[in-house]
This record gives structure tokens, sequence and C-alpha cells, in this order.
């Protein structure tokens, strides 16, 4: 019963998030949105004429950014802001077809203003926004001018919900910036023409652009981009992680030094205060499995520990130093 209700579940969010992109986003292979424009192009072009069936964990996300707008225009509402506009679809008036859907559009009619303000719901809080992230508001506040040309678009931000410890993050001070979203109308046209080529059998490869959200690419396994001797695009990441992890070595030796300095103090003082803290001695138990007083019982059976034990798989980053 326990697979069937999960395989059920999984049906229903697919059939919501199916629901819900018809009615708010539309036919999404016949236009390009604000999102396509700032991921790879190959994911792009692939993701429109081969959509990928979402699994439980990306469902589960979807539903968790509609509900951080919810609760967004609902502290709103609450706090008594009458002004503003969810899901606004603005269209560029050129020939290629872009469309993007703002999830707010605040709006003084006494100024002939407009602001926008874009909702993400990250797994986990980034010291400051995702390149992506402002693509998109940048691609959104300059249809919004190229849309609304008697209103005066004068600011936009990024909101950032985090279901989890983290709470809300705004990151704002964004402002329309006219060569920004020229550059993303250049580069919308040339996905949009590369899209056309290949739908029609007339290109045979795609433009790809290797970075660190690649292993969420549900077409990363056969990118060509990955078959190359080394993934240039990707030197910078490997660079900071492997200095993250100096760093952290560095400070788990330095906490354990420091640590047992102070555990040395204390246990031969008596418990102290330090900088606001209370400092003392603490001892607890714990059970623990006797493996030898196991084994001599399970001799007696003809068995050993080794008859009850099972390998199981499990996956890292294994990270060294190249021939």
């Amino acid at each position: 019963m326990s697979e069937q209700l999960m395989i059920t579940l999984q049906a229903a969010l697919q059939q919501l998030a199916h629901q819900q992109t018809v009615e708010t986003l539309g036919d999404r292979s016949t236009y390009l949105g604000a999102s396509d424009i700032g991921a790879c192009p190959r994911k792009t072009i692939l993701t429109k004429l081969n959509p990928p069936a979402a699994d439980l964990v990306t469902l589960l996300r979807f539903r968790r950014g509609h509900m951080a707008e919810d609760i967004v225009a609902a502290a709103f509402t609450a706090a008594g802001f009458c002004n503003f506009k969810r899901q606004v679809e603005v269209r560029y008036p050129g020939v290629v077809p872009v469309t993007a859907h703002i999830d707010f559009v605040f709006i003084s009619e006494a100024r002939k203003s407009m602001a926008v303000l874009e909702v993400k719901s990250p797994e986990s809080m980034p010291e400051g926004p995702y390149g992506s992230w402002e693509t998109q508001l940048y691609l959104q506040m300059g249809l919004l001018a190229a849309n609304y040309p008697d209103y005066r678009v004068e600011k936009g931000a990024i909101l950032a919900v985090n279901f989890g410890a983290q709470g809300m993050q705004l990151f704002n001070g964004y402002m329309p910036q006219t060569m920004i979203y020229e550059g993303l109308i250049d580069r919308a046209t040339a996905i949009w023409h590369d899209y056309q080529k290949y739908a029609a059998g007339e290109l045979t490869s795609l433009v790809m652009e290797a970075g660190p959200l690649c292993g969420f690419c549900p077409f990363v396994a056969g990118c060509p981009k990955f078959a190359a001797e080394e993934v240039q695009e990707l030197n910078e990441t490997v660079e900071i992680l492997t200095e993250l992890q100096k760093q952290q070595k560095a400070l788990e030796d330095d906490i354990t030094i420091r640590k047992n300095n102070l555990l040395a103090i204390v246990s031969a003082r008596g418990p102290l205060k330090a900088h606001g803290r209370f400092l003392q001695k603490a001892v607890r138990n714990r059970k623990v499995l006797d493996a030898d007083r196991l084994n001599d019982f399970l001799k007696g059976y003809g068995q050993s520990l080794t008859d009850f034990q099972t390998t199981t798989s499990y996956s890292f980053l294994e990270i060294r130093k190249a021939a």
C-alpha cells in the first residue's frame, strides 16, 4: 500500500504541475521564457523539444516555489498593500517570441511608476543572488518597460524564501539596465534561431555552457562539453572548493586544539565563566555494542558477525590531483 500511495502522490503532483504550467505559462515550446534565456542554450532547446519527466523531488520544488509566492502575497495583503499584481505577463514587442511572467509588480498610479519583485525558494540560502536570478530580473524589468511605456520602471528586487532555518533574504538595489536588456534580447534571438534550425534538422550541434549547475540538467549525461579532456568552465568552482576544504581542515584542527586546551583547564580547575559563556566538563553515557561478547555468543550457534553484515554503497566527490 505504501508503494502505491507514493506512486499516486507523484502522479497527482505531476498533474498539478502540468495544470499550473498550462494555466499560467501556456505552451512553453512556442516562446522563450526569462529563465530559458539565462540557462544553457543546449538545455533550453532540448527541454522544449523533449520535456523531461519531473521526478518527485523536482515536483516538490515546483510546489515549494508556488507556496513561497502565496505566502509572500498573503503577507503583503495582511500588511495592507493593495498596489501589486501577480504573475504579470509581458512580451517582447519584436519578432522573437520572448515572454516573461513576473511574480509581483508594484504599481504607483500617482507617480506612474512600477517595481518588480521576483520570489525564489532555494533549498539553502546563498550568500548572494545567483547570476541566473539577476539575468531573469533584468529581462523582466526591460520587458515591463517595453510593455508599459506610460510608466517608469524604477527598480527590482529578489526575495529568497527558505522553508528551513534561514528564513528570508532580500536582494535589492537593482535598476533597469538598457545594455543588459538588449544583450539578453540578442541572446534570446540566437537561442530561438538555433531552436528553429535544430527542430527542422538543419543544425546538428548546439551551444553549450558548462557550469556548477550542470548536475541538475536532465541532458548532462550526453553533453559533449563533458567529453573534453578538461572542462575549463569548472576551473573556478573546483579551485574555490579545494581552497575551502583546506580552510575547513585548518579550522577543524584549530577548533580541536582550543577545545582540548579548555577541557584540560576545566578538568583541573572546575567550572568557570569566560566571554559570557559557562564552561564545564560534561560526561555522558551511551550504549555501544560489545562486538567481542556478541561474536562469542554467535559462535555457540555456528555463526559470526560477518554472517549478519551487508555491503551498501554510497557516493561522494573524490578530488585528487590530475597526473
